[in-house]
């Protein structure tokens, strides 16, 4: 049976497909869906560093402490303004983990809240999926990328989204621009993505684009370029 493409992948096609998205479709694909019915957030938080001995650096530890970002017991909390997290991520950037890029079901993106499943866990990882529809990636590679490189760069993606656990249950899509083609990254998309893969044309650039709804359905279990 058939899959039905979803309908944020009809507008990523039209996006890539489009003039502006030549410009810089990586650093700009969160405005370019403003024209669709979803939301769509870049740098998106999913996981914020869970307690003030985890936090090595002086200056960052001073950081925390003096915008109150930790509790008496020196706790990062399970809910913050996306403001603070944005300051998060520019002044500690190691301290919290962003997506590229995360679409919502709708034009406000929700308000992330965070959990540590153990005491002595390294990450408050995102709570709740509610109101989220996807991961986005872009990765950017060449014409002479070969597949085991195009497979070494997927993976190592798809294995940092699986360790935040609740992304697994919401879609995830990799796209790759190349200025020119590269069918070695045809085989690793096919191979991870079998038949949801799509190849959009836009001038000289080719963008190859994989997705699973959801991330738990990939199998990593198989390689195209097998571990020696």
């Amino acid at each position: 049976m058939e899959k039905t493409v979803p309908d944020f992948i009809k507008d990523l096609e039209i996006i890539l497909s489009s003039h502006t998205v030549l410009v810089d479709a990586k650093q700009s694909l969160h405005i370019l869906f403003n024209s669709t019915p979803y939301g769509c957030a870049k740098d998106f938080p999913v996981a914020v560093v869970h307690e003030a001995k985890r936090i090595k650096e002086e200056d960052a530890l001073t950081y925390f402490k003096e915008s109150s970002l930790l509790d008496e017991d020196g706790y990062s909390y399970e809910e913050y303004p996306l403001s603070d997290l944005a300051h998060i991520s520019l002044n500690a950037p190691k301290y919290i983990q962003n997506v590229c890029y995360m679409l919502s079901t709708e034009k406000k993106m929700p308000e992330p809240t965070f959990f540590n499943k153990l005491k002595g866990d390294y990450w408050k990882k995102i709570k709740s999926i509610e109101g989220l529809e996807a991961v986005i990636d872009i990765s950017t590679l060449t014409p002479n990328t070969s597949d085991c490189e195009a497979e070494e760069e997927l993976r190592a993606i798809i294995r940092k989204r699986k360790e935040v656990h609740q992304l697994k249950k919401i879609a995830f899509i990799w796209i790759v621009e190349v200025n020119g083609e590269n069918e070695n990254i045809s085989t690793v998309m096919k191979h991870y993505f079998e038949g949801d893969v799509m190849i959009v044309e836009n001038g000289r650039k080719n963008y190859y684009v994989g997705w699973s709804t959801p991330l738990q359905d990939i199998n990593m279990r198989y390689f195209v370029c097998p571990p020696e």
